[in-house]
């Protein structure tokens, strides 16, 4: 692994997306309209990338982020704007413009140091909750319960 035993302390952290609906995505548009919304969902996270934040590709529809020299504020701030920013995204497509959301989940390391996959799990349980609270949202545990949507009016795919 990249980050292998790493530490994370507390200016790191981890942002698990996953994009909303996506099965469906491809059940109802086809794969080919499918890998154009992952290659949009790519392009906002790289237009918001800078020093300090990796993206990787986990496979499917879930996409990590793994920032480091970023408050925990900044961090959420930054995945709020990542999903704003891919709310907005429309894909044309023969049966009309499609526009997708994201769901998002972040792990913080502590200032004791925090294990990498004490960090994903994290995430992930993040991830699962914004999914819980409706999808098209990023929900960390220091939020937990405080479910933000990204951007209600975006609410189509």
């Amino acid at each position: 692994s990249l980050y292998g035993e790493r530490s994370f302390g507390p200016f790191m952290s981890i942002v698990m997306f996953d994009l909303d609906h996506f099965k469906r995505t491809n059940d109802v548009y086809g794969h080919p309209v499918g890998d154009q919304v992952l290659c949009r969902f790519a392009a906002v996270i790289k237009k918001y990338a800078r020093p300090g934040v990796d993206a990787f590709r986990l496979g499917g529809e879930e996409f990590a982020i793994v920032m480091s020299r970023m408050t925990d504020e900044k961090a959420y701030d930054l995945a709020s704007k990542i999903g704003v920013a891919f709310g907005t995204e429309i894909v044309p497509t023969q049966l009309g413009k499609l526009r997708s959301t994201v769901s998002g989940g972040i792990g913080f390391g502590e200032a004791s140091g925090s294990r990498l996959d004490n960090v994903l799990a994290e995430a992930d349980a993040a991830l699962y909750a914004a999914k819980r609270a409706g999808r098209n949202c990023v929900i960390s545990r220091k939020r937990m319960g405080k479910a933000e949507p990204i951007k209600p009016a975006l609410r189509s795919a």
